[in-house]
């Protein structure tokens, strides 16, 4: 299958919204936000989300207009101390996608922008998710850390992996293919 990756614009809410809205049904440990929090977010909000942050989407089919298989974003955080800092959000792919390479092509995508801004990128991942975090690891981020109470989703407690991916230290093997 073709994938195509581009960064999401204002036009492209309703799908964002549709996907965002069906990860955090999928996969609610996976996420900070809550689903009951997105659903409730106006049109004009979805659309100005896309407007300010880094958002991008990977799409099955040659077209950019085909159907969004994946949604990943980043953002720098804003102090003068920390510019130097982004942090991965917000990843999910439906699951007719996953083991596909599309969020492999989402990622690259992703680092590679983040390349431009920061030198240290980010994450945190439910440690459960083996999936994401081997996605992770091949992309050449690294564990420096563990949250024992990363996410409470309906009383659980879900750990948390804290990973970064040094982008001052060149590309990690996967992104040079």
């Amino acid at each position: 299958m073709d994938f195509t990756v581009r960064r999401l614009v204002p036009d492209d809410a309703p799908a964002y919204r549709a996907i965002r809205l069906e990860g955090l049904a999928d996969a609610p440990s996976a996420f900070g936000a809550s689903l009951e929090e997105d659903a409730a977010l106006a049109d004009d909000e979805w659309r100005a989300r896309l407007g300010r942050n880094f958002a991008y989407g990977v799409f099955s089919g040659a077209r950019s207009a085909d159907e969004l298989a994946g949604i990943a974003g980043f953002y720098v955080e804003g102090g003068t101390k920390t510019k130097h800092r982004g942090h991965l959000v917000g990843v999910y792919t439906r699951p007719r996608h996953r083991g596909t390479g599309a969020s492999r092509l989402l990622l690259a995508e992703v680092v590679a922008s983040a390349r431009q801004h920061v030198q240290f990128l980010y994450l945190q991942v439910t440690q459960n998710n083996l999936a994401a975090v081997r996605l992770y690891e091949r992309m050449g981020f690294e564990v420096y850390g563990k949250d024992p109470g990363g996410l409470n989703v309906d009383g659980v407690m879900h750990e948390d992996y804290l990973m970064v991916l040094r982008l001052d230290r060149g590309q990690p093997e996967s992104d040079r293919q």
